[in-house]
């Protein structure tokens, strides 16, 4: 009986300790994606003509591919099994070459987000560390681990905002 009610006495200080712990989530990738400064190098990378010119050809490859199968649904019937063959050829070359364009624009743009992150880093470090100070929190998890969180104890935008505002 004594051991239960020390238990018990034990979840109970250990509850009241737990609600007065500041507990906080923040998704710190998202934080620095969304702040002006990546914003701007998101969009220069977009705006850029090589950027332009291999999305524009990505599109082009896209379409072609897309009418040669139709094509290849209206007429294959008539076709010879040698003419299939070669036809069948020509739209896993299209394929490729599109797959390589779409592999090249990613690859542009991991390498972006890669120096944004990086160069980064540090100011939404020493804007969160700011933060957690003023609010005098306890512990900060990161949103993508957290099963469930209140957009109220979310502090993302906090430090998106003081990030902005300090350029």
């Amino acid at each position: 009986m004594k051991t239960i009610a020390v238990l018990l006495v034990g979840m109970t200080l250990s509850g009241a300790a737990l609600a007065q712990t500041k507990i906080a989530i923040l998704n710190l990738q998202a934080a620095i994606m969304s702040t002006d400064v990546a914003k701007s190098k998101v969009n220069s990378l977009k705006t850029s003509s090589e950027y332009s010119k291999l999305q524009s050809s990505a599109e082009s490859i896209r379409s072609e591919v897309q009418k040669m199968q139709e094509d290849a649904q209206k007429n294959s019937v008539t076709w010879s099994d040698e003419q299939k063959t070669e036809y069948q050829r020509k739209v896993n070359f299209k394929r490729s070459d599109f797959e390589t364009a779409v592999k090249k624009l990613r690859a542009m743009e991991a390498q972006v987000g890669q120096e944004i992150q990086t160069s980064l880093g540090p100011k939404a470090k020493a804007a969160l560390e700011a933060i957690i100070k003023e609010q005098k929190l306890d512990l900060v998890l990161d949103a993508n681990t957290a099963f469930f969180a209140s957009p109220q104890v979310d502090l993302t935008l906090a430090v998106v905002k003081r990030m902005n505002a300090e350029k």
